[in-house]
């Protein structure tokens, strides 16, 4: 008994509670999720943010069973009063994982969707194959067999890789999954997750692109490799309006200050703005709905978002290893600012609801990223109240790194020498001297961003090796970076007024 050694003095369990108490996020921190692979591991890794500090550092991870594709935050799940943290996980599997995020060292998820109907489906089709092997040509029973396999259609879910997930925030039970198998599913997550509440077959091709509307919970919009964008009301979904890209999508993302307008960019780095309202009839012209399209990136445009906290400022991501910040209040879109984040090729952006100033990013090397983009004069006259931390030097720190390593990226004119040199862009990266002052080095007049290339010096990496010398596969490494405001106590209700902020534990797994 340690309580009747005279040498303990403190409480047996002073250490347990000291070790939590490492692990508690505070109310001003943000959380950065990000999934990354290597050749031999899979994880889904939390990161902390301090925002007064410009400090990102990791807090947990989680193994993966298989290679991640796309993430989804979420608030809900059966059972559960009030408001829960949870991420929904999309694979090179046919099924969905939910995880628990507050709780560290879970060894299975919180539950599996689809699980049941893809070992269904998988039965099914081993089983299709066996009887008409053993058939030798009969047709009749082979045919007889896949009529009766049809009745549990029900149950099954997807039956490839789900390449992109959309938690719906207004019917927060409702969760929208998108497959190689060209189908979206909408999943209850109040539910047993046995198999999908509803199916949508209007993609001739892998769908990977997806997300609900902000307000009107019945509407999403999604993306294909059939070079089309459709959107889909669940109450009809034969009045799917399709608009045609030219290119296969890479993101679509609503613009939550219209309601009628979405953003799509595609593999050939083109950025489109829709007008829903143009192609609201099935007599309308669905080609009249195309407000406008810029060539944003010289490759495949894989991050897109909307800022919530500046009307008409969009963000993007490539390959080509920059994040650009677009203005599009005033007709054709004019870049305001980009960043080499050093992170090799991007593969996602987020903004955070909490601090819209900050945008995260996540990109080839296996690293996560932020950016505060008060570094850009215009962002802070958009963002008046936003506040930035400072250098020494009265810079804004304008972002941190972490992942396989670290690299300071903080605003200075070393760091940022070339960028926005482009020829034909006529523009450059402001450098911010602190809020209020900042000092544009560009002209402010850019046509329509114009074609990247390669930019010789901007492309370097600051010697941290490129994608490949991390040991890292291909594009979908890190699958998404998403912004810590809806991972986070304070994160916004679907109403948009801001929940209180408070002081947040992470459940060790078997400790109170």
């Amino acid at each position: 008994d340690n309580g009747s050694d005279p040498y303990i003095t403190a409480p047996a369990d002073l250490s347990d509670d000291s070790e939590i108490d490492d692990f508690a996020i505070g109310a001003t921190d943000l959380v950065l999720l990000g999934a990354r692979s290597d050749e031999n591991l899979s994880n889904l890794e939390v990161y902390v943010y301090e925002e007064p500090q410009d400090n990102l550092y990791a807090h947990h991870d989680i193994p993966l069973p298989v290679f991640p594709l796309c993430l989804a935050w979420l608030d809900f799940y059966r059972g559960l009063e009030g408001r829960g943290n949870f991420v929904a996980i999309g694979t090179f599997a046919p099924y969905i994982e939910v995880w628990d995020l507050d709780v560290i060292d879970a060894l299975e998820p919180l539950a599996v969707l689809g699980a049941e109907g893809a070992e269904a489906s998988s039965a099914r089709s081993s089983s299709s194959a066996a009887e008409a092997l053993a058939s030798q040509g009969k047709r009749g029973k082979q045919q007889k067999k896949k009529k009766k396999g049809t009745g549990q259609a029900a149950l099954e879910g997807h039956t490839d890789a789900v390449m992109a997930l959309s938690w719906n925030a207004v019917q927060r039970n409702v969760l929208a999954s998108a497959s190689a198998d060209n189908s979206i599913r909408l999943w209850d997550l109040g539910g047993g997750g046995e198999g999908s509440v509803q199916a949508f077959h209007h993609h001739a091709d892998k769908v990977q692109a997806l997300q609900w509307h902000p307000t009107e919970a019945p509407v999403f919009v999604s993306g294909s490799f059939d070079q089309t964008a459709a959107v889909t009301d669940v109450r009809a979904p034969d009045a799917t309006r399709s608009f045609t890209l030219g290119a296969d999508a890479e993101k679509v993302c609503w613009d939550m200050h219209t309601g009628h307008s979405f953003y799509v960019t595609t593999e050939d780095g083109v950025l489109r703005c829709f007008d829903v309202r143009k192609a609201a009839t099935a007599s309308a012209d669905p080609a009249a709905a195309l407000l406008w399209q810029v060539k944003a990136h010289s490759v495949a445009a894989s991050g897109l978002d909307v800022c919530p906290g500046a009307p008409n400022i969009i963000a993007t991501g490539s390959q080509d290893k920059f994040v650009k910040l677009w203005s599009v209040g005033g007709g054709a879109p004019k870049l305001i600012g980009k960043r080499n984040l050093q992170l090799g090729g991007i593969f996602d952006v987020r903004f955070c609801e909490d601090s819209p100033a900050l945008l995260g990013a996540g990109g080839a090397q296996g690293k996560l990223g932020i950016w505060n983009t008060l570094e850009l004069e215009e962002m802070q006259q958009l963002l008046p109240q936003a506040e930035a931390a400072l250098g020494e030097d009265g810079r804004v720190l304008s972002g941190a790194v972490a992942g396989m390593t670290s690299l300071d990226v903080n605003s200075s004119s070393e760091d940022e020498e070339g960028e926005g040199d482009e020829e034909g862009e006529g523009e450059a990266v402001a450098r911010s001297r602190g809020k209020g002052k900042g000092e544009s080095g560009g002209d402010g007049e850019g046509d329509d961003g114009g074609d990247d290339g390669d930019d010789g010096e901007d492309d370097d990496d600051g010697g941290a090796g490129g994608s490949g010398g991390d040991g890292l596969v291909a594009k979908a490494a890190v699958a998404l970076s998403h912004s810590a405001s809806s991972a986070r106590p304070g994160h916004s209700n679907s109403d948009g007024a801001p929940k209180p902020k408070k002081k947040i534990r992470i459940r060790t797994k078997g400790r109170r």
